[in-house]
């Protein structure tokens, strides 16, 4: 069952890389002649699509690992190690984690291939051959990218502005990590009381300052970035209410939440633990 979910997975993970580098056909949307909104010049990225790629995929994991390691109760008859114990539940989170970000991932694709809206660096990247001979405010629904200066990629690009795939990435990541924070807070009975929050607040500013960006770098429109911080958002509540049912996996057996005075108990959670048995948290 889950080889056959990794597989789809990683087909549609395919589809959408496919669709980014436009091996696959997607609409273009004209644009109107010397539109100021698309005149900005290109000046790069603050977030690289490699850096939020890599902070979505790799620090969640990290994070889910550090805080079930730090949560793993120590217990002189559990017999695995701490480590691989707090790794394999970080891993059934993260497994729900990814299964959510391919999902929002994929929507995004979607619409930014049917919608095609120009970026505001439009005509600095694509250079359209119509835009020298158009005149004052003229529709242009046919035209052919003649930069030399930019990528084939780059040029592709400059028509899918809407939605900012950077802002629902960085949202769904970054309050995914702090919801999953505040639920998981509840037994850091004796850890310091700031530091949650402070965990808290760096997963919404990466999430807010990376979005941000996206208008600052003239990468896309307040719009853009609107609805793509709402998917990102929506994206979230479906991760962790539906796949991760909030967070309410169950936790190995630990003795010392069993009161035992005798022998007999003292028996019966030896076999208890012996045989993996498993319960769920209230």
């Amino acid at each position: 069952m889950y080889f056959i979910i990794v597989v789809r997975m990683w087909f549609v993970a395919a589809v959408c890389i496919l669709l980014e580098v436009g091996a696959l056909p997607s609409r273009r949307a004209g644009f109107t002649c010397n539109d100021p909104a698309l005149s900005y010049p290109h000046t790069g990225d603050t977030f690289s699509i490699s850096l939020v790629a890599a902070i979505t995929v790799i620090v969640p994991y990290l994070v889910l690992w550090a805080v079930e390691t730090t949560l793993q109760r120590e217990d002189e008859y559990l017999k695995k190690s701490k480590l691989l114990t707090s790794a394999k539940t970080a891993a059934f989170i993260y497994r729900d984690y990814i299964y959510g970000s391919v999902f929002n991932l994929t929507i995004l694709e979607v619409v930014k291939c049917v919608v095609g809206s120009p970026r505001p660096t439009f005509f600095d990247l694509c250079q359209p051959d119509k835009a020298s001979t158009c005149n004052d405010s003229e529709y242009v629904s046919n035209y052919r990218c003649t930069s030399t200066k930019y990528s084939r990629y780059l040029q592709i690009d400059s028509s899918r502005s809407f939605p900012s795939a950077h802002a629902s990435l960085s949202i769904y990541c970054g309050l995914f990590l702090a919801w999953y924070l505040q639920r998981r807070a509840f037994s850091w009975h004796n850890r310091s009381v700031l530091l949650v929050p402070l965990l808290q607040i760096l997963c919404i500013v990466y999430a807010a300052v990376c979005s941000l960006s996206r208008l600052s770098d003239h990468r896309h429109h307040w719009w853009d970035v609107l609805v793509g911080g709402a998917m990102g958002a929506l994206s979230v509540l479906y991760t962790v209410l539906v796949l991760c049912k909030n967070f309410s996996q169950p936790a190995v057996v630990s003795t010392s939440d069993i009161s035992s005075s005798d022998g007999n108990n003292h028996q019966s959670v030896r076999r208890l633990l012996s045989s993996d048995a498993h319960v769920v948290v209230p």
